[in-house]
């Protein structure tokens, strides 16, 4: 039989209230029950919620004539995120939602943001927002897997914009809980894998059909975007069995002060202890914002513009040298076996002689360095071949098998 499924709301009513009433109704004319949480601080709302805000300020331990009286609304706000955080996991571990969906301007989206990090990848999230797509939010204060709307205008009544765009999110939210069947427990080990696109990286998909052809599941990460941080937040939550870290691009990015969107990386396999093949695809070069655009501090370097949203910088020799120390730094801390398998003659595709981003000089410089870093016990693996060449999917393939039989179930 199906479960009843319920939809948790969040919003300010203070200020959203007529909004969260019209989003509450559609969900709840789609047969999916709702739970309303008010976050706002003067405790004013146009109906009854189902969490009232003085029940988010007593998780705090305050009560919201404390907060008010801060005479500070980024600090009281503050507080009554601290206190939807609690009440959130602690529903959530009771089984009282299957998915949440949020309103709010600045305020509100912070604070959506920081109750939606605590809940597990998996978990419907819809954020309607004023600000979904602006620099507020980075992917620092993301890092999960959110469904965003931008609406058209300010939450601020309803209009024909507004509920065209919270029909929307309401429809979605609603048809995405009622979707979820019961998932069955997958029998086959989850692997992940890291990757750039096809251009650039060609390993993925022959090794993925050699690892799924014996019988693992494989899901591939792109390194250039929060699915970086995404996986290291799934290999912690203990949903990864092994890892094919391939493609850490971000950790050069980190370093450089590029574009990261997942900064971090190489930390959590290795806590976690899960068997890992690392590789060194993609560095060399590292994303930054468009051509025109370029910082300061990067002017003067090979630059090559990917598309209107993405160019390329040229990593420089120290860079790749001090690339390779946190690397390295990052496997020897490892509880598990890792295994580093080295291309010497190019780590992407545009890394051959003529290509843009060849430089065998670098690369050599991050290939000593490396293996002179690395623990003693951890498997180096250095191929007389390019990282998109048969003969290093191949032998990728052979060792991930070798080190998943000998590790997983």
């Amino acid at each position: 039989m199906k479960k009843n499924r319920t939809v948790l709301v969040i919003a300010t009513l203070d200020t959203k209230g007529e909004e969260t009433l019209f989003v509450k109704g559609l969900i709840e004319e789609r047969g999916i029950r709702t739970l309303v949480m008010d976050v706002g601080i003067t405790g004013k709302s146009p109906f009854n919620p189902d969490i009232p805000s003085n029940k988010v300020a007593e998780a705090t331990s305050r009560t919201l004539q404390e907060l008010l009286s801060f005479g500070d609304e980024a600090r009281a706000m503050g507080e009554m995120g601290k206190g939807a955080e609690r009440i959130v996991e602690e529903r959530f571990e009771k089984g009282d939602f299957d998915g949440v969906i949020a309103l709010g301007g600045t305020m509100g989206t912070a604070l959506a943001l920081r109750v939606f990090r605590r809940l597990p990848i998996g978990v419907t999230k819809v954020l309607v927002s004023t600000v979904a797509l602006s620099y507020f939010v980075t992917p620092q204060t993301v890092h999960s897997d959110i469904m965003m709307i931008q609406v058209a205008t300010d939450l601020w009544g309803l209009n024909r914009l507004a509920k065209r765009d919270l029909t929307k999110a309401a429809l979605a939210v609603a048809s995405a809980v009622d979707s979820e069947e019961e998932v069955l427990e997958e029998s086959a080990p989850f692997i992940a894998m890291t990757t750039l696109g096809g251009s650039y990286l060609k390993y993925a998909s022959p090794v993925k059909k050699a690892l799924e052809k014996e019988g693992y599941e494989v899901a591939v990460f792109h390194s250039v975007s929060m699915q970086g941080a995404i996986m290291e937040r799934l290999i912690e939550e203990g949903k990864v069995d092994g890892l094919l870290d391939l493609c850490p691009q971000e950790v050069l990015a980190e370093l450089s002060g590029g574009f990261c969107c997942s900064p971090g990386r190489l930390e959590a396999a290795a806590k976690m202890g899960i068997p890992q093949v690392v590789g060194p695809g993609g560095l060399g070069f590292f994303p930054a914002s468009t051509s025109e655009d370029i910082p300061e501090k990067f002017k003067g370097r090979l630059t090559k513009a990917h598309n209107e949203i993405a160019t390329g910088v040229k990593a420089s020799k120290e860079e790749m040298a001090e690339t390779a120390k946190i690397m390295a730094s990052k496997l020897n801390k490892s509880h598990g076996p890792v295994a580093f398998v080295i291309p010497e003659k190019g780590f992407l595709e545009y890394d051959r002689p003529g290509g843009f981003w060849h430089d065998p000089q670098g690369r050599k410089i991050y290939i000593d360095t490396l293996r002179n870093c690395l623990r003693s016990d951890i498997e180096f693996v250095s191929l007389n071949c390019h990282i998109n060449d048969t003969e290093y999917a191949e032998k990728v393939s052979e060792i991930a098998l070798r080190l998943f039989k000998a590790d997983l179930p």
